[in-house]
C-alpha cells in the first residue's frame, strides 16, 4: 500500500485488508506452480508486489502530471488527513494512536483474560478443523484455498484460508505452538484490524474530523456482537477475520460510489483499494461478502438518486444518469445471484428462531443481541444518531439503509417462523443467529458515533459559551456560575469533549459485555470435563511426542477431540476433521483397527499407512454423527486382541497395535 502511495490513515487502516488478499492469493497461486508457501516465498513475493506497485505509480504519475497524479493515482480521498489547523498538524498522528490505543488495550485484556494462557485452545468442536488446518499449511507448505478442503487428499477442495494462512505464516515464523499462533493472530484481529476498519469505514461517512476518529475508537471495544461473540461462540475464527475486514471494504464502497464526506478526485484509487481487498475479504469468509452486498444495496440506491438529482439541476448528464440506473439494475441482478449461490447447504442449517419480533427489535436498538444485556451507551448514542440522520435525512438516509438492512437480517433469522423466506435472507449464515448478530456492529456504529458526535459537540459548545461569557459577558450566566466560569481556561470546551469520550468509552464496558466476557473465561478453559480436550487428554497429547515416532500416523475418533493430536502433538492422523472424505484404506481403518489380530485386511493397511497406534479418549463425542467410529470401539471396552497399552493418564489411553509386528 505504501508503495502505491497511499499515506497516513489510509494506509494503517487498509494495510491489513491488503494483507489477507495477498497472503491467500499467493497461497493459491503458490499451489497452482508447485511454489512452496513458507515466510521467505511470502515475503520475498511481497517486495516483488510492491516493486511493481511502485513502478505503476511511477509511471502513472509520470504521464498525468505531478499536479493530478497526487490527487488521484497515491491516494484514496483525502488520503487520512485529519482536518486540523495548521500549527496542530502534529497532533494528527496522535489521535489515530490514540484512538487505536483504547480499543487494542481493551480487547487484548477481554481476550487475554479469557484465553488465560497462551496455549489454551477453544473447547469447541470447530477448532478441530481450524487448529489442523493451520498445523496442515504449516507442514505441507500449502495454503490454497482452492486445496485446502478437510485436510485429506480425498476431501481436497474449497475452503476459504485466508485466516489459516496468515496464522501459518505466523507459526512458521516462530510460533511455539500452533494454538499460540492462532491466539496471537486472534488477538491482533481484534484488537488493532477491527478498530482500525472501523474508524476508515466512519471517516468514509463523517470526514476525518478527531472527535470522530476517537468516538469510533472507544465505541469499537463496546460492542458484545462483534469481536468477542465470533472467539467466544463456534470458535468461527474465519467469521471473526472476515468481518473485521468488512467496515474497510463498506468504507471503500462508499468512496468509489461518491457518498463520502471527502470524494476522491477520480474514482480509480478507491476502485482499486475495493480490488486489492475484495479477495481477501472473501477468502476469509465469503458470507462476508454477501453481506457486503446487501449493506452497499442503499449505497447504489442512493447514488442512483444523487445522479438524477444532479441531472435536474444540470450538473451531470442524462447519459451518466442512464450509467447508473444500468449498473443499478446490474447490481441487484448480480447481488441476487449472489445472494442466493453462496450459501451452504440446508443439513448443516440447524439454528431455528427463539424469540419475539418486540425483543429482536428492542436487541438491535440496544446493541445486546442473542439476550445479552443492554448496552446503555450504545442505545444513547445510536438514539441520537437515529435523530442525526433524521434530521439530514436527505444526506444520510444511506446510512439509517445500512443500519436498517443488518437489523432485518438479524430480526428475521431469530424471530420470524421457519419457511423458504428466513431462508432466502438468512441461510447464507446457516440461519445461525449468532453469525448474523455478529454482523450488528459494522452498520451500528457509524449511527452511535454520529449520535455520540453531535452530544459532544453540545457540550462542547455550552463549555465555550460559558468561558466566553464568563470573561466578557458574566451576567448571561446564573451567578453562581459565574465566579467559576471567569476561571475556566479557553481549552474547557476541548478539555471537556476528551472527557466525555473517554466517559462514554468507559461507561461502553459496562454489564452488556459481562455476559460474553464470562463465555470467554469458561470456553478457554481445560478441565477434568472439558468439553473438547480435558486435562487427562491434553495431558496425553503433551507426551505423544516422546512415545510415537514422527513417522508414524495415530488414529483417532475426530468427534472425541482425539485428531487434534496433529495440531497439539505434531503426529499424522487419519481423520483430521470431523467431516470429509477419506481414502477406502482410510475408512476401513477407522472402522476395523482395532480387528488387526483377527482380520486379515488391517495389518497390511497399518503397515502400508504406519498406523500403528491409537488413542481411546472415551465415547464423549463433541459432534455424536449418524456413523460412529466403530474401529475404535473395542479399545474402550478392553476386548481387542493384539494391543499393547502403552501409557495411561486417567480414563485416557495410548494404544501400539502389537498383532501386526
Amino acid at each position: 500500500m505504501a508503495a502505491a502511495g497511499v499515506r497516513r490513515l489510509n494506509l494503517v487502516s487498509l494495510a491489513a485488508p491488503v494483507s489477507f488478499t495477498v497472503a491467500a492469493v499467493l497461497a493459491i497461486v503458490f499451489g497452482l506452480a508447485g511454489v512452496p508457501y513458507n515466510p521467505g516465498t511470502y515475503f520475498a513475493a511481497s517486495a516483488v508486489l510492491a516493486a511493481v506497485a511502485f513502478g505503476l505509480r511511477t509511471l502513472l504519475v509520470r504521464r498525468a502530471g505531478k499536479g493530478t497524479a497526487g490527487a488521484g493515482y497515491g491516494v484514496l480521498g483525502a488520503n487520512g488527513r485529519l482536518p486540523l489547523a495548521s500549527h496542530r498538524r502534529w497532533a494528527g498522528p496522535f489521535v489515530v494512536i490514540a484512538a487505536v490505543a483504547f480499543p487494542a488495550l481493551v480487547i487484548t485484556y477481554r481476550y487475554l483474560r479469557g484465553f488465560a494462557h497462551p496455549d489454551n485452545l477453544s473447547q469447541t468442536f470447530d477448532n478441530v478443523y481450524h487448529l489442523n488446518a493451520v498445523r496442515f499449511i504449516a507442514d505441507h507448505q500449502m495454503g490454497s484455498s482452492l486445496r485446502l478442503g478437510n485436510l485429506t487428499e480425498a476431501s481436497a477442495g474449497f475452503y476459504p484460508a485466508a485466516m489459516h494462512d496468515l496464522m501459518a505464516l505466523v507459526y512458521m515464523a516462530g510460533g511455539s505452538t500452533v494454538m499460540e499462533a492462532v491466539n496471537i493472530g486472534t488477538v491482533v484481529i481484534g484488537a488493532l484490524i477491527w478498530p482500525l476498519s472501523c474508524i476508515f469505514l466512519t471517516t468514509r461517512i463523517v470526514g476525518n474530523r478527531p472527535v470522530a476518529i476517537l468516538l469510533t475508537g472507544v465505541l469499537s471495544a463496546g460492542f458484545s456482537a462483534f469481536p468477542y461473540l465470533m472467539v467466544a461462540f463456534g470458535v468461527l475464527y474465519p467469521n471473526h477475520a472476515a468481518i473485521a475486514l468488512l467496515p474497510a471494504a463498506l468504507g471503500l464502497v462508499i468512496e468509489l460510489l461518491g457518498l463520502s464526506r471527502n470524494k476522491p478526485t477520480s474514482f480509480w484509487p478507491p476502485l482499486l483499494a475495493l480490488a486489492a481487498v475484495g479477495p481477501g475479504l472473501a477468502l476469509a469468509h465469503p458470507s462476508t461478502v454477501v453481506a457486503l452486498v446487501g449493506f452497499s444495496a442503499p449505497l447504489v440506491v442512493a447514488r442512483l438518486i444523487r445522479s438524477w438529482q444532479s441531472f435536474r439541476k444540470g450538473t451531470e448528464s442524462g447519459r451518466t444518469v442512464l450509467m447508473w440506473l444500468g449498473f443499478t439494475v446490474v447490481y441487484f441482478i448480480v447481488g441476487t445471484v449472489i445472494w442466493t449461490v453462496l450459501r451452504p447447504s440446508l443439513a448443516a442449517a440447524p439454528w431455528t428462531p427463539f424469540q419475539s419480533n418486540a425483543r429482536a427489535l428492542g436487541e438491535v436498538l440496544a446493541s445486546a443481541p442473542m439476550g445479552t444485556t443492554a448496552a446503555w451507551v450504545m442505545l444513547l448514542c445510536t438514539v441520537i444518531g437515529l435523530y442525526v440522520i433524521a434530521r439530514r435525512l436527505r444526506q444520510f438516509w444511506w446510512v439509517l439503509g445500512m443500519y436498517l438492512v443488518g437489523a432485518a437480517l438479524y430480526v428475521i433469522v431469530s424471530s420470524w417462523a421457519l419457511g423458504d423466506f428466513r431462508t432466502f435472507w438468512t441461510g447464507v449464515w446457516y440461519n445461525d443467529s449468532f453469525r448474523l448478530a455478529a454482523l450488528l456492529p459494522t452498520v451500528t456504529l457509524p449511527v452511535a458515533v454520529m449520535g455520540g458526535e453531535w452530544l459532544i459537540f453540545r457540550i462542547r459548545a455550552l463549555c465555550d459559551f460559558v468561558v466566553a461569557s464568563g470573561r466578557g459577558n458574566p451576567k448571561a450566566l446564573a451567578p453562581v456560575v459565574r465566579p467559576i466560569a471567569a476561571r475556566l481556561p479557553q481549552s474547557t470546551g476541548i478539555a471537556a469533549a476528551i472527557a466525555v469520550i473517554l466517559v462514554l468509552g468507559l461507561a461502553a464496558q459496562g454489564g452488556t459485555l459481562s455476559n460474553v466476557q464470562q463465555r470467554l473465561n469458561t470456553i478457554f478453559v481445560t478441565s477434568s470435563n472439558s468439553y473438547l480436550l480435558t486435562t487427562d487428554e491434553t495431558a496425553m497429547l503433551a507426551a505423544v511426542p516422546e512415545l510415537v515416532p514422527a513417522s508414524d500416523v495415530v488414529v483417532a475418533n475426530p468427534r472425541t477431540g482425539g485428531s487434534l493430536v496433529y495440531a497439539v502433538s505434531d503426529r499424522q492422523t487419519l481423520a483430521p476433521h470431523i467431516f470429509g472424505d477419506r481414502t477406502p484404506e482410510e475408512q476401513y481403518l477407522l472402522d476395523h483397527w482395532d480387528e488387526a489380530a483377527y482380520n486379515s485386511k488391517v495389518c497390511p493397511i497399518i503397515r502400508d499407512l504406519n498406523a500403528y497406534w491409537a488413542l481411546d479418549f472415551g465415547d464423549f463425542e463433541v459432534v455424536p454423527g449418524d456413523t460412529p467410529f466403530t474401529g475404535l470401539r473395542s479399545l474402550t471396552d478392553g476386548t481387542a486382541p493384539g494391543m499393547e497399552l502403552v501409557k495411561t493418564i486417567g480414563d485416557v489411553k495410548l494404544y501400539r497395535v502389537s498383532a501386526c509386528d
